[in-house]
């Protein structure tokens, strides 16, 4: 390898390391916010026609949530 020896093959692991993680963590965590309102909204109204919460319960949080 010459005079540099192994220093740009870590190099260039630890860069794609640190790409393979940014994009991971947006990929896990991504969508936006009017996304995750719609999925809480849906299992929101799923637990009100299954009887786990009653009508009070499931307006309040479904005001909160669309706030």
């Amino acid at each position: 390898m010459g005079g540099f020896g192994w220093w740009p093959i870590i190099w260039s692991l630890a860069l794609l390391s640190v790409v393979f993680i940014i994009g991971y963590g947006i990929y896990a965590h991504g969508g936006t916010p009017a996304e995750r309102t719609d999925t809480a909204l849906s299992t929101l109204r799923s637990r009100y026609a299954r009887g786990e919460l009653s009508e009070e319960e499931f307006e309040e949080r479904r005001h909160r949530l669309e706030e």
